[in-house]
C-alpha cells in the first residue's frame, strides 16, 4: 500500500516522508534506494505540520546476496514512493526465525510469528519488565508453554502460585474466540509439571521441599546474615570453628551456640530455632538438583504464603545447589525463572541486601558459560539489581510508566532508544517490545495461552478483535506503481489497481493416502471455477450450465469433461446408465450444444477438467490486509457456492471472500491493458469477455 513520498533532506540512515495514508509509530515501511534495492525502515515518530502529516523514518537496510543486512550507500531521492512493508520483506531483512519459542505475532501482521531462540535465552538471559497488570506473568506463561513443547527443562521461583494454572487448559471464552488466530489450541500440561511446596503450605499433588541438613562453611555465612548482628555472627563463627568438620547440621551449630558464654547467643538461638522450624532441612528425604531439572519437565517452587525472609533463603539454597550441579555437568542445560525479582536481588538502596542477591548476581554473570539461563521478572525495574539486569541480553517490556523504572531501563539495557522509551508508556495490554531477538526492537502481540491464566483475560489487538469467520482475504500485489510505470511503453492516460472478487473454498477430502486439503476458487462475478495456467488466471467455461442439469446429465457431462472422448458403450458401462436412458440424455445434451460427436465418440464442449483445475490452483497465499485499490463487488452469493461444492463432496469446507489484484492501464489511444499484479502477465480474458466495467474513473 502506498503511504507517502519522501520529502526534505535525506541520508542513507534517515529520511522523512509526507503521509498519504494511515500509518502509525513503529510501523515498518518499504522504499527503493537510488541503487534500486528494496529498503526496510521503521517509523520513529509522526508529526502534524499545518495541512500535512510527516513521518520520521530510521533505515534498517536491505539484504544482500549473502543474507547480510546492509545500509544503502546513497541518500534517498525526494519524491520516492513509500509503501507499507509486506511480510516477505520484513521477514527477510529482520531474519525472523521460523522455529523456536513461539511467543506471538509481529504487530501489524497476522502471519509473521516471533520466535525466541531457547539457546540465546539460556546463554544470554532474559528480563521481563512491566507495570503491574499489563501482562508480564501472562507472557511468562506463554514462554513456559513453549519450553515444555520443546522438551526443555525449567525451574520457576513462584512467590504467588501464579503458574499452577499451567495444569489447566484454557477455557476462557474471551480468549478461545481468538486462539485460532494465533495457530494454537487449548491444552494442559499436568503431566509435565512437578510442584514443590514447604511442608506448612503443602498442596495436593505437590512434593515437600526439603534440603540436605548438612551445610558447609560458605553456606552458613551466606545464609546467616538472616536477621543477625555482627556480635551474633561472631557467635556463629566460633561455633563453626569449634565443630571442626567440613559440614554441619543446624542442630550441631545450635549446641555450640548454646554452650557459648556470649550474651549475643540468645538472639542467635532464636534465629536458629526459626530456621529449624521451617522444616526445610532433612537428613534423608531432601530434593536434589537432578530432581528439579529434568527434560520435558517444568518444576514450580510454590512459595505462596511463605514469609519473605524464608522465601529468600529458599531461593538462595535452590539457586546455589543448581548452579554447582550445572557447573559440574550433572544436570542438563535449563532456564531458571525468578518472579518478583526485586525481592530476591534488590538494587542497593531499596531494602538492603537479600540473602539470595549474591548468588543471583553470580548466575547472571557466570551462568551463561555453564548453560544455566536466568529469566528475571519484575514490575519495578528500578528496584532490581542493576548488575543482574545488565546481564540480560534479551528484554521483554510491556507497559512501563514510572519515571524511575524507565530511567533504570535506559541505564541498564542496551538497544533502548528514546523512541522506544516513549512507546513503553503507551503499550496496550498484551503487546510487548522485545529487544535482543534481532538487532531491531520488535513490537509483538503476545499469543493466546494454551493453558489457563489466573489473572484477567488477554487483550487482543484491534485487528484480531474485529476478525470474524467470514473476514476478507487479499492477494497482495507483487507489482507496485513503480514497477508498472517502468514497463509501460506507450503513452498512457492513467493506471489504477482493482481487486477482482473470488470465493476461496478451502476443502478437506479423505483419500486412500489420508486427509488432503485443497483450495477451490470460484469467480465472484461469473460463478466459474478459477485456476492458474502459464502465470495467468483462467476460468472454466460452462459451469453455470452444468449446475442447472439433472443428476444423470451432469454425470455424463462430468465424465466426458474428465476422461475426454468416449464411445456410447464406454459411457453406459462406466456410469451404469441403461442404453435407452443414455440415448435420451445424449440427444438433449447435443441440442444444448454441451457435447459433440466425432465418428463414434462423444466429447464435452465445456472446459471443465476438474482434475486439471485442482492440480493448477493458485499457489500464492492471501493475507488479511490490502494494498490501496478499488474492490469490485461480488455478484455470486455465498449460498450459490454450495452447488459447486456438490460436485466435489468434501468432508469439510471453509469459505472466504478473496480479492485478486489487477492493474488497469488506460492508454491515450483508447486501448486498455489488464495486468496480473502478481505475475505481470497480461490477462486477455477479462478484456475479451467484457467482464470488467472498464473506465478510468
Amino acid at each position: 500500500m502506498l503511504v507517502g513520498r519522501i520529502i526534505g533532506r535525506t541520508s542513507p540512515e534517515k529520511f522523512e516522508f509526507e503521509v498519504s495514508d494511515v500509518v502509525k509509530k513503529m510501523d515498518f515501511i518499504a522504499t527503493r534506494d537510488p541503487e534500486r534495492h528494496w529498503i526496510l525502515g521503521r517509523i520513529d515518530g509522526i508529526t502534524q505540520e499545518k495541512n500535512k502529516t510527516v513521518a520520521k523514518v530510521s533505515v534498517i537496510g536491505y539484504t544482500d546476496k549473502r543474507g547480510t543486512v546492509r545500509l544503502p550507500r546513497m541518500p534517498f531521492k525526494p519524491g520516492s514512493f513509500i509503501y507499507k512493508a509486506d511480510d516477505g520483506l520484513i521477514k527477510k531483512v529482520l531474519s525472523l526465525k521460523s522455529s523456536g519459542l513461539y511467543v506471538g505475532l509481529l504487530d501489524g501482521s497476522e502471519n509473521l510469528r516471533v520466535n525466541l531462540d531457547p539457546k540465546i535465552l539460556i546463554t544470554k538471559h532474559l528480563a521481563v519488565l512491566a507495570k503491574s497488570g499489563f501482562g508480564k506473568s501472562y507472557f511468562i506463561g506463554v514462554l513456559l508453554e513453549e519450553f515444555i513443547e520443546n522438551k526443555l527443562p525449567v525451574v520457576v521461583i513462584d512467590p504467588h502460585g501464579e503458574y499452577l494454572s499451567l495444569r489447566e487448559r484454557n477455557k476462557k471464552p474471551e480468549e478461545i474466540k481468538y486462539i485460532s488466530s494465533f495457530g494454537v489450541k487449548p491444552k494442559d500440561y499436568k503431566k509435565n509439571l512437578q510442584i514443590f511446596c514447604l511442608e506448612k503450605n503443602l498442596m495436593e499433588g505437590a512434593k515437600k521441599l526439603k534440603f540436605k541438613n548438612k551445610l558447609n562453611y560458605q553456606e552458613v555465612f551466606d545464609m546467616f546474615p538472616f536477621k543477625l548482628t555482627s556480635n551474633q555472627m561472631g557467635v556463629i563463627y566460633s561455633a563453626v570453628q569449634n565443630i571442626g568438620k567440613p559440614e554441619y547440621t543446624i542442630e550441631d551449630i545450635r549446641k555450640q551456640v548454646y554452650a557459648s558464654s556470649s550474651r549475643a547467643k540468645w538472639g542467635t538461638l532464636s534465629v536458629l530455632d526459626l530456621l529449624k522450624s521451617t522444616g526445610l532441612f532433612d537428613s534423608a528425604n531432601y530434593i536434589k538438583p537432578s530432581d528439579l531439572v529434568k527434560k520435558d519437565t517444568l518444576s514450580i517452587i510454590n512459595l505462596k504464603g511463605v514469609a519473605p525472609d524464608v522465601q529468600q533463603l529458599v531461593v538462595y539454597k535452590i539457586v546455589k545447589d543448581l548452579f554447582e550441579e550445572r557447573k559440574s555437568g550433572k544436570i542438563p542445560f535449563f532456564l531458571l525463572v525468578v518472579e518478583e525479582a526485586q525481592n530476591f536481588c534488590p538494587e542497593r538502596g531499596f531494602g538492603g541486601e537479600a540473602i539470595s542477591s549474591q548468588i543471583l548476581r553470580t548466575v547472571a554473570s557466570e551462568g551463561r558459560k555453564f548453560g544455566m539461563g536466568l529469566a528475571v521478572i519484575s514490575q519495578r525495574p528500578a528496584r532490581v539489581d542493576k548488575n543482574v539486569l545488565s546481564q540480560c541480553n534479551t528484554q521483554v517490556f510491556l507497559r512501563v510508566t514510572n519515571p524511575n523504572d524507565l530511567r533504570s531501563i535506559m541505564d541498564s539495557v542496551e538497544g533502548i532508544t528514546r523512541g522506544i522509551e516513549s512507546q513503553l508508556k503507551v503499550l496496550p495490554i498484551g503487546t510487548a517490545v522485545v529487544v535482543g531477538v534481532i538487532d531491531q526492537p520488535l513490537i509483538v502481540n503476545i499469543r493466546i495461552r494454551r493453558t489457563n491464566h489466573m489473572g484477567a483475560p488477554a487483550m487482543m489487538p484491534k485487528k484480531l478483535r474485529e476478525k470474524e469467520e467470514g473476514d476478507i482475504l487479499y492477494f497482495y500485489p507483487k507489482l507496485l506503481e513503480e514497477d508498472v510505470k517502468k514497463n509501460i511503453i506507450k503513452k498512457f492516460e492513467q493506471f489504477k489497481l482493482i481487486y477482482y472478487p473470488l470465493w476461496r473454498l478451502n476443502c478437506k477430502f479423505q483419500t486412500k493416502e489420508g486427509e488432503k486439503i485443497d483450495n477451490i476458487f470460484v469467480d465472484g462475478l461469473s460463478g466459474e471455477l478459477v485456476f492458474s495456467r502459464d502465470n495467468v488466471l483462467e476460468r472454466t467455461d460452462g459451469l453455470a450450465k452444468l449446475l442447472r442439469l439433472d443428476m444423470k446429465k451432469k454425470a455424463v457431462l462430468l465424465y466426458l469433461s474428465t476422461y475426454g472422448m468416449s464411445t456410447f458403450e464406454q459411457i453406459s458401462k462406466r456410469l451404469k446408465i441403461s442404453e435407452n436412458d443414455l440415448t435420451g440424455i445424449i440427444s438433449k445434451l447435443q441440442k444444448q450444444d454441451m457435447i459433440s460427436k466425432e465418428d463414434s465418440q462423444y466429447d464435452s464442449n465445456l472446459n471443465l477438467n476438474f482434475e486439471h483445475i485442482i492440480e493448477n490452483q493458485i499457489t500464492e497465499n492471501p493475507v488479511n490486509y490490502k494494498y490501496a485499490g478499488d474492490l469490485l463487488p461480488f455478484k455470486v452469493k455465498k449460498s450459490q457456492t454450495n452447488k459447486v461444492l456438490d460436485l466435489f463432496s468434501p468432508e469439510a469446507v471453509e469459505r472466504k471472500m478473496c480479492y485478486y489484484p489487477y492493474w488497469l492501464i488506460f492508454y491515450e489511444d483508447g486501448t486498455v491493458d489488464v495486468i496480473d499484479a502478481l505475475t505481470g502477465e497480461k490477462d486477455k480474458h477479462l478484456i475479451s469477455e467484457d467482464i470488467l466495467d472498464i473506465s478510468p474513473k
